[in-house]
């Protein structure tokens, strides 16, 4: 037996919008997936250097990078600049991650749609 799909012109449209929707709530999962990473990255970072200088006392000479030199900067001014990059990076995370959640709810929906509708509109053609 065979199995087809009958779409009229209609159909054809619904089923090209479903595909279309369901591309665009993949693409912006991996963009979510790939600006959570980057965040993670940053926040990491941050804590890192962070955890280097908090050994350091408050006379030790310090220096931020601002393109390709580097300026003198107080130690504790650096440090709660790192906190702060730290602070914002989690909190970028958190929405990101509760967007992501949405994002994939969404897309589980629009699955679910799209198989409905596969199903509605297969048919079994019997071999004679």
């Amino acid at each position: 037996s065979m199995v087809q799909l009958e779409l009229d012109e209609k159909d054809k449209e619904s089923f090209s919008e479903m595909q279309q929707g369901m591309n665009q709530a993949r693409q912006e999962l991996a963009m979510v997936d790939g600006n959570m990473r980057k965040v993670a990255t940053e926040r990491r970072e941050a804590e890192l250097i962070l955890a280097e200088l908090s050994g350091m006392g408050p006379d030790t000479a310090a220096y931020k990078q601002c393109g390709k030199m580097f300026i003198q900067s107080p130690i504790d001014q650096l440090k709660g600049s790192l906190t702060t990059k730290a602070e914002r990076c989690q909190k970028d995370h958190d929405a990101l991650s509760e967007k992501r959640k949405h994002v994939t709810e969404a897309a589980g929906k629009l699955q679910e749609d799209f198989q409905a509708f596969i199903k509605e509109h297969l048919y079994t053609q019997e071999k004679s």
